[in-house]
């Protein structure tokens, strides 16, 4: 089975507030800002350390091991479950180690998965088949090698020869790429409190591993691992199989279309 994984995270004021200001009575976007404005003198820049990130959503793609497309969800958000962080990360973490996927992921290796392993290591959540180095070549951890996870932007970049964003990736090679939100307002829907905050957080972290597992297609292709004619059909299953009552829904829609057609035609 292939899981193509992405996370969303907010800054975690209650840690933030902990190390920065015990006494502060900032609101939680006035916070945030102060977080921001402290790490960029501290680094120049303002992406915080991966310990002051919490975890709102989990979004996978999960595929068979030819690519075809199963579906489209979240993690820890079944019906009559906790909706907190502990039960976000548990719940994937459940699953990894029980199905021990192969992992796809843009910038995964560097930001994805660091951070899934450090809330495994707060909240006392086992994460075995993360750390499982039964074969000292071929694990989840070992960065040249694809068996276990392809990140998507080690391949791209040759590893880090070059800055690659996944949204330029995908307008290149004709993708949808992200719409609606950026991940650098995700904090802002967060801490709104508006009543549909994490089901637009949600939908928005659907997008970015649905471009991320059509990417991936597009990359086994040009590496000779796919046949043309075998990308043809999974992207028709692709299509056909994409949930239809969704934002993306459209605009995923029509691409695949017009890749499916464009293919046909140089056949």
């Amino acid at each position: 089975m292939l899981c193509v994984l992405d996370i969303e995270t907010v800054p975690d004021i209650d840690l933030i507030r902990q190390d920065l200001d015990p006494e502060s009575t900032l609101e939680p976007l006035e916070l945030c800002a102060k977080a921001f404005e402290w790490q960029k003198v501290k680094s120049g820049y303002e992406f915080l350390p991966l310990y002051w990130h919490k975890v709102v959503s989990i979004a996978a793609v999960l595929a068979d091991t030819h690519g075809h497309f199963i579906k489209v969800g979240n993690f820890g958000r079944q019906e009559g479950q906790k909706r907190d962080e502990k039960h976000l990360v548990a719940d994937f973490l459940s699953f990894f180690n029980h199905q021990k996927p192969m992992l796809i992921s843009f910038n995964g290796r560097n930001f994805d998965l660091p951070t899934l392993m450090l809330k495994a290591l707060a909240y006392n959540l086992d994460a075995r088949a993360f750390y499982d180095q039964s074969n000292k070549w071929e694990n989840y951890r070992y960065r040249y090698s694809e068996a276990f996870h392809t990140d998507l932007l080690d391949s791209l970049s040759q590893f880090g020869a070059q800055r690659l964003k996944l949204d330029g990736v995908c307008s290149m090679v004709g993708l949808p790429g992200k719409f609606g939100l950026s991940g650098e307002c995700v904090h802002e829907i967060y801490y709104s409190q508006e009543s549909d905050r994490l089901e637009r957080i949600d939908l928005y972290c659907q997008g970015d591993v649905l471009n991320t597992y059509w990417l991936y297609l597009k990359y086994i292709l040009s590496k000779g691992a796919l046949a043309k004619e075998h990308y043809l059909n999974i992207l028709v299953d692709f299509k056909n199989k994409l949930p239809q009552d969704k934002p993306y829904s459209e605009v995923f829609t029509q691409a695949l279309e017009r890749e499916i057609q464009s293919e046909m035609q140089e056949d």
